[in-house]
C-alpha cells in the first residue's frame, strides 16, 4: 500500500512540476499503472510504475526517447525509440534491467480514432540480480474524446526471464485508461 502511495505522490509532484506532458493512468482487475511523460524538444522523459495486487508484483521505470510526430496521407503517426531503467519485484526474485525499444501511435485520418504500440526488451548483457532477461511489450486502441484527452483500451505482457530459466509474469491482461496531455 505504501509503494503504491508513494508512486502517485511521486508522479502527482512530478506533474505540477512539468511544463509539457500527460499523465497516464490505466487499470485492470488486479492492476494499476501509472506514467508521467515530459516533452522537452524531440525528447520524452518517462516515469512510470506497475503493481499487480493479485500477485503482488510491481515495476518501476525511468525511459528517455527520441520523439517525433508526422502527418502522412492525412494521418498522424508519433513515436518514439530510446530506452528505460527497470527495477521490477516478481515473486520472491528481483530484477534491475535496461531496455531498449519504441513507442507509436497511429491516428487514421487525422481523426479521433487510432492504434499503438510499445516493445521494450533487456537480454541478459543488461539484465542482472535475479534476471537473465526481461521484456514489456503491448497494444491499445485509442479514442480522443477531446484534444489532448485520450481514453483507450490496451493489452500488456511484462514478464521477467529469471536465473533459475521460469519465466515469471509481473502482469498480463487487458487494460483501460485515460491520458491526458497538458
Amino acid at each position: 500500500m505504501r509503494l503504491r502511495l508513494s508512486v502517485f505522490a511521486l508522479l502527482a509532484g512530478a506533474s505540477v512540476a512539468a511544463t509539457a506532458g500527460s499523465v497516464d493512468v490505466n487499470l485492470s482487475r488486479d492492476s494499476i499503472e501509472a506514467r508521467h511523460n515530459s516533452s522537452t524538444g524531440l525528447a520524452e522523459m518517462t516515469v512510470g510504475a506497475l503493481y499487480n495486487r493479485d500477485q503482488n508484483n510491481w515495476a518501476v521505470n525511468v525511459g528517455l526517447l527520441s520523439t517525433g510526430e508526422s502527418y502522412n496521407a492525412g494521418s498522424r503517426l508519433e513515436g518514439g525509440l530510446g530506452g528505460k531503467l527497470y527495477a521490477v519485484s516478481v515473486g520472491h526474485s528481483r530484477v534491475l534491467a535496461l531496455g531498449l525499444g519504441g513507442q507509436f501511435r497511429w491516428f487514421f485520418g487525422s481523426g479521433p480514432i487510432g492504434i499503438g504500440g510499445y516493445a521494450f526488451y533487456a537480454p541478459s548483457i543488461v539484465t542482472t540480480m535475479d534476471g537473465e532477461s526481461f521484456r514489456e511489450v503491448g497494444v491499445r486502441a485509442d479514442f480522443e474524446l477531446v484534444k489532448n484527452s485520450t481514453l483507450y483500451w490496451g493489452y500488456r505482457e511484462v514478464r521477467a526471464q529469471l536465473d533459475n530459466q521460469t519465466q515469471a509474469n509481473v502482469d498480463k491482461g487487458s487494460f483501460v485508461g485515460i491520458q491526458v496531455k497538458f
